[in-house]
């Protein structure tokens, strides 16, 4: 077993939230940057031979190459900061490679961002469901700063690659020390829920990806009409899947999730004309992010890694048809998602063993 550094709470979740925020920042920051720059002006290599091939590549690896990775994180018991120092080290070699002139190094440095991005989800994910005694609240602040990061950084693509570059080094740099500081971690004992763990799994994966596909979809026409609302809308997002993890460790999963999904649905078909409505259904619909990472890491308790993931592996699966261009749009569309969801969460819970 891993040595026990009696590492806070507040302080590992905190450091991983942070550092989730810079990783994205980064990746996205880099593939939206010099990366679609390279390519929409000629360059080529292999499969990658276009924008979107970057685009779609990027986000296979980031996020389906998570299961993998955390399988092998499960395999080596690697709870201490090696792996998150070895994706950031990763990470800052493709912002750096992506300056190469003439984009001759854009898909290595899109492969690169890719798999460090990967590499920090699985690593940052295990620690802090080791630390989190099983409660949601730790997740739930962990994954929420990601979305912060992916908008800061599709909208740092205009900017002067080398400054960019620069800084996001040297966060990545901070980001290091603040991990390393942080020593090794115990996973916390969870207790053991009975039968039917392949049908919750399969449950519980089927509504990370429709939520995916959802928050794929999710064009409300006012987030156009100005930046700050573009902005208030990630910020819904960020909000609701921090405030997720609190309200289920409050009134327990099954009820966070019927209010989550069952007030979205509600709140989805007012939201194309109404502000209010469209960021009060952002934020419910997004609590279940952690309710449904730390229901999984429940079931597979002996493999964290594995069970962060099975919910990252699903999140790109739900991505796939909406990035390949279909496109359920509407209030209406939404409304049966969050309905279809909230039943595949139910039964999932349920069969996990998850009684409120």
């Amino acid at each position: 077993m891993p040595r026990d550094l009696s590492c806070s709470v507040g302080r590992v979740t905190g450091t991983y939230a942070i550092c989730h925020f810079v990783v994205d920042l980064a990746c996205v920051a880099t593939v939206l940057g010099p990366v679609l720059a390279a390519f929409s002006g000629g360059a080529s290599w292999g499969p990658i031979a276009s924008a979107g091939a970057a685009l779609m590549a990027y986000d296979m690896v980031a996020f389906a190459l998570q299961l993998p990775i955390g399988a092998a994180l499960d395999r080596l018991q690697s709870e201490g900061p090696a792996p998150a120092l070895v994706s950031f080290a990763l990470v800052a070699a493709g912002v750096l490679l992506a300056l190469v002139p003439g984009g001759a190094a854009a898909a290595g440095a899109t492969m690169l961002v890719a798999l460090g991005n990967a590499l920090f989800h699985d690593a940052g994910g295990i620690c802090v469901l080791g630390v989190s005694g099983g409660r949601c609240a730790p997740s739930g602040c962990f994954i929420a700063t990601g979305a912060l990061g992916v908008f800061l950084g599709s909208k740092s693509a205009g900017m002067p690659a080398y400054a960019v570059a620069f800084v996001l080094v040297g966060a990545l740099v901070c980001c290091a020390v603040l991990v390393r500081s942080l020593g090794f971690v115990r996973a916390g004992a969870t207790p053991a829920l009975g039968n039917g763990a392949v049908a919750a799994v399969v449950l519980l994966c089927v509504t990370v990806a429709l939520r995916s596909y959802a928050g794929m979809v999710m064009a409300f026409p006012w987030k156009a009409s100005s930046a700050g609302l573009a902005l208030a809308a990630v910020v819904g997002v960020a909000l609701g899947k921090a405030c997720g993890g609190i309200v289920a460790d409050r009134i327990g999963l099954v009820r966070a999730s019927v209010v989550s999904l069952g007030g979205a649905a509600l709140l989805f078909p007012l939201s194309w004309t109404s502000v209010a409505a469209g960021m009060a259904a952002t934020v419910l619909f997004n609590f279940t992010m952690p309710i449904t990472l730390v229901s999984l890491a429940r079931l597979m308790q002996d493999e964290p890694g594995c069970a962060f993931g099975a919910a990252s592996f699903s999140l790109a699966i739900g991505a796939l048809p909406a990035l390949m261009g279909l496109s359920l749009a509407g209030p209406w569309w939404l409304c049966a998602l969050s309905a279809i969801s909230l039943a595949t969460l139910a039964c999932g819970l349920r069969a996990a063993g998850e009684g409120r």
